[in-house]
């Protein structure tokens, strides 16, 4: 095999590594979508159905609320939990559980008439 065969396999080879790599970095790039939430993820955050049921244990000048198993409240536009329960949070959670209301009719379906008989 002459010196000139091996230089263009070689090349040959080194372009097939090359594509292979850049085709396998560049696969991966389109899976990661959407936002990643540090330990928890969004949904483990109240709902607008709880919060405007629920009323808040206002701490530090903010309404927190007793949710999935931990104190949250809102810190500008995201939501942040307290990685250690207060002193003041734990004493309000022992005092009961959180007040909720509900905006429906007796018998659950809300506007329902009165039956005639």
């Amino acid at each position: 095999m002459s010196q000139v065969s091996r230089i263009g396999m070689l090349r040959r080879l080194a372009c097939m590594v090359g594509m292979s790599a850049a085709l396998l970095g560049t696969a991966g790039c389109g899976l990661e979508v959407g936002a990643v939430y540090p330990e928890m993820g969004y949904s483990d955050y109240p709902s607008d159905a709880y919060i405007a049921t629920t009323e808040p244990v206002y701490f530090d000048g903010r309404a927190t609320y007793w949710y999935g198993g931990r104190w949250n409240y809102r810190d500008g536009g995201r939501w942040n939990h307290y990685d250690r329960e207060p002193a003041g949070l734990y004493q309000r959670r022992m005092q009961g559980p959180p007040v909720r209301r509900t905006y429906e009719a007796r018998g659950g379906r809300p506007g329902a008439a009165p039956r005639r008989r």
